[in-house]
């Protein structure tokens, strides 16, 4: 029997080795959709992007390029029954510089008035995703969450490969003086971002204002970490020091957690067994209760990719409540009059006092199956923790 056990947990080691080809976002030519299904023609977004990826003859590579480059994609996003979208078309505008960069977020800001709009929602993406990936998501964020105002994507050099998240670690530090560079740009400009990162992004989100952070007046508006692929070991809490500095720069910041995030399971494994904060959603819970602008959302339940890691793209519930954050709503209201989160009671903690545990409001039959929670439970086994 136990034999018989090691063989299939070895086979499914092997299965997961030999998915990186499927798994690669720089090897796919994924056909990105909104959540929402037919009903209405989505017009084309305009999505602002800065990267420090190195040009090639299709846009840009997965290589790092060592300087800015910036402009503005034309981006189509088709619902579920449309026919596939043309590949977004791109606008270059130089940035490299202060000079340039500053023109550049003021051409930003006269998007963003044009909209009647103070505001641009910057989107920070996690590993394992191309320039066109990520180009494409940012839009369909955008266009789910009816976000009205200008749209900024960093699209920071990640190879798009699922067998080099070491690669990537390294590459997003890399990443974080441009966000420093364009945060300044943006509040010079008369803009108050609303950043939103995802996994890996969350942590080049967070260095950037904490190097900016203690500031005269407010960087940010909302801070959405989803999936943050930070450390928050118990004794030595990277991400709680983080996010503790970093709250009192922004209006609120919002943290997204699942433990069926696989994704997330595999990273602690590679990090020597240090827990995610993304993976961990009653610590989070701590963070709440330390700092009066933050909350914390369980995403466990909502759908999403086979690594229950990409939730915030796939799941029309998470999209839902992001659209009424950006908007401004209070999680009571979130729970209440706009029905995308359902508040439990968390020990000490209660709904009816102001506090509570908050999860997203899925229906049972969308939640993870019995498949997804086995290979939760086998998946230490086959990573198993330095």
């Amino acid at each position: 029997m136990q034999r018989g056990m090691t063989a299939l947990l070895l086979a499914m080691a092997a299965a997961a080795l030999l998915s990186g080809c499927t798994l690669s976002a720089s090897l796919r030519h994924d056909d990105i959709r909104s959540v929402w299904g037919p009903g209405r023609t989505l017009p084309p977004r305009t999505v602002f992007f800065a990267t420090d990826r190195q040009p090639d003859a299709t846009g840009f590579s997965q290589n790092w390029g060592g300087v800015a480059r910036c402009g503005r994609a034309v981006v189509h996003i088709v619902n579920a029954v449309s026919q596939v979208a043309p590949d977004p078309a791109l606008e270059p505008i130089a940035c490299e510089g202060p000079a340039q960069m500053t023109a550049f977020a003021r051409a930003i800001a006269a998007d963003a008035r044009a909209r009647h709009c103070a505001s641009v929602l910057v989107i920070v993406h996690g590993c394992n995703l191309s320039f066109r990936n990520g180009l494409l998501h940012g839009a369909q964020i955008a266009t789910d969450t009816q976000w009205p105002c200008a749209t900024l994507l960093l699209n920071w050099s990640s190879e798009g490969l699922f067998n080099r998240y070491v690669a990537d670690v390294e590459r997003s530090g890399y990443a974080v003086p441009l966000l420093i560079d364009l945060l300044r740009a943006l509040n010079a400009a008369g803009l108050k971002p609303d950043l939103l990162g995802h996994s890996m992004g969350a942590r080049i989100a967070l260095s950037a204002l904490a190097a900016l952070c203690p500031a005269p007046s407010r960087i940010a508006n909302e801070l959405i970490l989803i999936a943050p692929d930070v450390g928050d070991e118990p004794g030595n809490d990277d991400f709680g020091r983080l996010l503790g500095r970093d709250a009192a720069c922004v209006r609120r910041a919002t943290v997204y957690a699942s433990d069926n995030d696989l994704a997330l399971m595999a990273s602690e494994s590679i990090h020597g067994g240090v827990p995610r904060a993304g993976q961990r959603p009653l610590q989070n819970l701590a963070y709440m209760a330390a700092s009066p602008n933050v909350e914390a959302i369980d995403a466990s339940l909502g759908p999403g990719d086979p690594s229950g890691h990409a939730y915030f793209v796939f799941a029309y519930e998470a999209l839902s409540d992001m659209m009424w954050l950006l908007d401004g709503a209070s999680l009571a209201d979130r729970a209440g009059k706009y029905g995308t989160l359902v508040c439990t009671d968390a020990g000490t903690s209660r709904c009816a006092t102001g506090g509570g545990r908050y999860s997203l409001k899925v229906a049972p039959d969308r939640r993870p199956d019995g498949a997804q929670k086995l290979l939760r439970s086998i998946w230490p086994v086959i990573l198993p923790f330095q």
